[in-house]
């Protein structure tokens, strides 16, 4: 007898994002409720951060600070306090979307992400 719902080809995994993330190499971090969580990677529209432990759930909005700084980067350091929606919190971490940043700093995020892009 065979089952057809435990024979179907299992389907790849696809890449829905519309940036590729860059992985965090150096004392990056977001600070969320008042504790830092290691940031593992993120773009301009999100970021993914962990291990976290907290109170947030996913669809909540919160406010975070998020610094990213590379070893021996000549691009500086990116540092903003801005609005994220939480898409999910799972074993890896929890995982983020900016949500209505202001122009300067969607600009400087866009910059930043640019800059590192090219290296």
């Amino acid at each position: 007898m065979r089952l057809p719902f435990l024979s179907r080809p299992s389907t790849p995994a696809v890449e829905r994002r519309r940036q590729p993330r860059l992985r965090a190499r150096g004392d990056s971090f977001v600070r969320i409720e008042g504790r830092d969580v290691a940031l593992i990677n993120w773009s301009e529209e999100g970021f993914l951060a962990g291990p976290y432990a907290g109170g947030l759930i996913a669809g909540q909005k919160a406010m975070m600070r998020i610094v990213v700084r590379d070893f021996h980067d000549r691009a500086g350091k990116l540092d903003l306090e801005l609005a994220a929606v939480i898409k999910r919190i799972d074993g890896r971490g929890i995982a983020g979307r900016f949500y209505a940043p202001e122009r300067y700093k969607q600009l400087a995020l866009k910059d930043y992400y640019a800059k590192k892009r090219a290296e």
